[in-house]
């Protein structure tokens, strides 16, 4: 696992435990970076701080970058 690196399209990620939504599969806790978001100005912004992640059950749900750690970056 990863901790303090900059997130990235691509990055395979887990949820930190104590982080709840409803649509995540059921004991699967990880997914795919497929969007970075900026509050501000959209996405890809120099300082996005929140991510779209893709889980296993097809479900996209954003969370903030605090609430997730890198298990694996893209070659």
């Amino acid at each position: 696992m990863v901790y303090g690196a900059q997130l990235k399209l691509g990055d395979y990620v887990e949820i930190l435990p104590g982080v709840y939504d409803d649509s995540m599969p059921d004991n699967r806790r990880d997914g795919l970076v497929v969007e970075l978001l900026n509050h501000d100005r959209g996405r890809f912004g120099d300082d996005y701080d929140q991510l779209n992640i893709m889980f296993h059950n097809g479900r996209i749900l954003k969370f903030h970058k605090s609430q997730v750690k890198i298990i694996s970056k893209p070659d």
